[in-house]
């Protein structure tokens, strides 16, 4: 279910990120970098977020990790993401493939007289939800999909 959909402005933030090499695995790299991030007494802030530079099924699409930290952590890349101009969709739950939700978004940036920006592809980050409805045995929130957001920024321009 789309939650909002909109254009906004993305804030300077500095995030701990990680680049990932072909077929790693983006949920299991930042619960990677959030558990350095632990071990190292950092106290990561939400969202989760992956950076894609080119179209996600493009073979050998660049991507990163990233996680906002409140401030520089040794032994841990970090750095400044810059204020850009995004349009975004915040969905709630499983019930679509992201997929459908990239689609609506494409469709609401041409409405918009929008066109997607050059300085990447997309971002795409997940917030954890305020509560948890873990199966015994569950190490995540498989039987609540109801109560994770994700949301999609694309990079606009006039």
């Amino acid at each position: 279910m789309i939650d909002k959909i909109g254009v906004k402005m993305i804030i300077r933030e500095l995030v701990a990120y990680r680049e990932l090499k072909p077929g790693e695995n983006e949920v299991a790299e930042c619960a990677k970098l959030n558990s350095e991030l632990y071990r190292k007494d950092a106290r990561p802030k939400d969202p989760t977020m992956v950076l894609f530079y080119d179209p996600k099924d493009k073979a050998g699409c660049r991507r990163e990790v990233m996680i906002p930290v409140d401030r520089e952590v040794k032994g841990v890349d970090t750095k400044m993401m810059p204020e850009i101009k995004v349009a975004f969709l915040v969905f709630v739950g499983t019930a679509n493939p992201i997929e459908y939700y990239y689609e609506r978004l494409h469709e609401y940036i041409e409405e918009q007289g929008l066109k997607p920006g050059t300085e990447m592809c997309s971002v795409e980050a997940v917030y954890q939800p305020k509560e948890y409805g873990l199966s015994y045995g569950s190490f995540i929130d498989e039987d609540t999909s109801e109560h994770w957001k994700t949301e999609i920024m694309i990079p606009v321009e006039e």
